[in-house]
């Protein structure tokens, strides 16, 4: 944790040295809270700056950079060797939360990871955990958004200042699905529990709106009931609850007779695991200093807006535009609607989810889903394997080759019955996109990679060698 504060000390330092600032990040919830969190505290120190949103970084992208600082959010420990070679001559911060690849692991690959050029702040719990193996050693995982937070503290004059950020903090780790309960996460939590910035309140976990809706989308959890309208209208009949009551309106019984009744359709489904108590009910985060103050919806929100390419409308509700919720909305309805169509046609088709020895995978139909289905898909419907998810709907760029996208998810559980160094989806799939001349890495359980169209099935054949390899029993 020393290593890690000397670090985002170093950052901050930085930042008040200049006067423009070019903040790049990633699309999904994480990237644009983290750059939510930076654009935030860089207006309040009245430093200007440009924030664009991408989801890789390509390297045309890092050589036509050119502002004296460019702070990269949730991205850039992958290239740290491209960053370092056009950009080593500017002031860069990099908040990430990745591991290194294991192309970047060589002995003097490390060295490069380890120590880029001076004028460099390399914001990464992975490193600190590296230098300080044992002793010292961050406990729990940390977003993108909580390590810009930390920077945001740091840029503040007095010791309150930029507290009420947490909010945003708070919803990256709720997009990344990480435990609050442990290390800066818990830090960070009950900094604002403290200031009255977040609220905890106990109950379903379905986010804020009309019941009647938050069912017909709810995807995660997985209600069987989900897009099925007259099903769920029968259903909220026969409880004798109001479908266009809002969540957070229902009095205390009626939320229980609901929780009860949604409990009990798990054994009705045909899914893997069904749904549990403890996905369906627990901590709500309630955000009092954003325009949309539900935990979990804001971060639906913000993650919709970013994954239909409309960053700016997510990046407006971390600056707390109160216009944006109404466009953000329809935007998240619409994402809900293709998750909603995906998960029907996966629960009554044959043959859709193909099953390998050490993976389960599928061909996605509606683009920008990918990943967020694949999850669902792993966590609920099919939760033996490993799961991925292929998509073919994103087509060659002028001057550039087709790309299938690929996601890789795996639900926690499966990863502790897996003994030996267990499942590291990150590897595997950086390994197996290599294959095929492909880029890929990202989290242990959650990992993502582009290859070459037409090179699917040796991927794939490569993928499920790679992983079986990877478990003992």
């Amino acid at each position: 944790m020393m290593a890690l504060q000397k670090t985002v000390e170093k950052a901050a330092g930085i930042i008040k040295k200049h006067e423009y600032v070019r903040v790049v990040s990633h699309y999904d919830a994480d990237g644009i809270t983290s750059a939510g969190i930076i654009c935030n505290a860089l207006l309040r120190r009245g430093i200007q700056f440009h924030t664009t949103i991408v989801s890789k970084l390509e390297r045309s992208f890092i050589q036509g950079l050119n502002e004296e600082l460019i702070i990269f959010c949730d991205m850039g420990t992958a290239q740290l060797g491209l960053i370092s070679e056009y950009l080593k001559e500017k002031d860069v911060i990099i908040i990430d939360h990745h591991t290194a690849p294991l192309s970047s692991r060589s002995t003097s690959s490390d060295e490069l990871v380890l120590s880029p050029p001076s004028s460099f702040a390399h914001i990464n719990p992975y490193l600190s955990k590296s230098k300080n193996k044992g002793e010292g050693e961050i406990e729990g995982e940390v977003c993108a958004a909580g390590l810009s937070y930390l920077v945001a503290r740091c840029l503040s004059d007095d010791e309150k200042d930029n507290i009420d950020l947490a909010g945003l903090a708070v919803a990256g780790a709720l997009g990344d699905k990480l435990e609050m309960d442990r290390g800066i996460n818990k830090m960070i939590l009950d900094e604002a529990i403290k200031e009255g910035v977040i609220s905890l309140k106990k109950g379903l976990k379905l986010g804020d709106g009309k019941i009647r809706d938050l069912i017909l989308f709810s995807a995660d959890p997985y209600i069987p009931l989900m897009g099925k309208v007259e099903w769920v209208d029968a259903f909220l009949d026969k409880l004798g609850i109001e479908g266009d009551k809002k969540l957070s309106d229902l009095e205390e019984r009626e939320e229980r007779r609901l929780t009860t009744a949604l409990l009990s359709l798990s054994g009705e489904s045909k899914a893997g695991a069904g749904i549990s108590e403890d996905t369906l009910v627990g901590i709500t985060y309630i955000l009092n200093s954003e325009v949309v103050r539900n935990g979990l919806k804001f971060m639906r929100l913000v993650d919709a807006c970013g994954r239909f390419g409309k960053a700016g409308i997510g990046i407006g509700l971390c600056l707390r535009e109160e216009r944006m919720i109404e466009e953000a909305t329809s935007l998240y309805i619409k994402f809900q609607s293709k998750l909603v169509s995906e998960l029907n046609r996966i629960e009554s088709g044959e043959g859709i989810i193909k099953e390998l020895p050490n993976i389960f995978y599928f061909y996605v139909h509606e683009s920008g889903i990918t990943g967020v289905l694949a999850g669902i898909v792993a966590e609920y419907l099919y939760t033996g394997k490993p799961v991925i998810a292929l998509n073919k709907k994103n087509r060659a760029e002028e001057g550039k080759r087709a790309e299938t996208r690929i996601s890789a998810r795996c639900n926690k559980k499966l990863v502790a019955e897996w003994k030996g160094d267990g499942i590291d989806l990150a590897k595997a799939m950086e390994k197996a996109s290599k294959e095929v001349e492909g880029f890929g890495g990202g989290h242990p359980v959650a990992s993502g990679a582009s290859i070459p169209e037409g090179s699917e099935d040796k991927f794939i054949a490569t993928l499920d060698r790679i992983i079986g390899k990877q478990k003992t029993f």
